[in-house]
């Protein structure tokens, strides 16, 4: 016979672990997982703007380029491009807008190393002289690729 003091009831399990509150290392991903997820959206979305910017430049790189083809200004086209060279300029260096001659077209370069700049230097002549001749698919060519190359550097100062 045996006594109701002396048995023994199983052994019950305690319940499985939830999931919530979760571990610290589950914490530390998601911080991280947040920290990678922002960098990689500020990244896209400077890579956007810089985009945008240099469509913008070179969209009235063209514009200038067909207005000269429908009225014929030279000085009109030499003023515009020497304006948006000298913006684009302004970005990297604000004392570059008063530079001219041979000093200006060395500045061109040391901002693009890789293009030719000689084109761009009749532009100062083009805009003095009325009687002044410009090579105009060159000179294009050669802002086009200036401004491909310099605008989507960082600043190096702040005007």
């Amino acid at each position: 016979m045996t006594q109701p003091a002396l048995q023994l009831r199983d052994i019950h399990l305690p319940p499985p672990p939830g999931w919530w509150p979760l571990a610290p290392g589950w914490w530390l991903l998601i911080v991280i997982s947040l920290l990678l997820l922002g960098v990689a959206a500020w990244w896209w979305r400077r890579r956007v703007l810089q985009r945008r910017r240099q469509a913008m430049v070179l969209a009235e790189l063209d514009a200038a380029r067909h207005r000269y083809s429908d009225d014929g200004d030279l000085a009109a086209y030499a003023r515009e491009v020497s304006q948006l060279l000298r913006r684009v300029a302004r970005r990297h260096d604000a004392g570059l807008v008063a530079q001219q001659g041979s000093a200006w077209s060395a500045s061109l370069q040391a901002l693009a190393p890789n293009v030719d700049v000689m084109p761009l230097a009749g532009l100062e002549t083009a805009l003095y002289r009325p009687s002044a001749t410009l090579d105009i698919d060159a000179v294009h060519r050669s802002a086009g690729a200036w401004l491909r190359v310099a605008l989507p550097m960082r600043r190096r100062h702040r005007a």
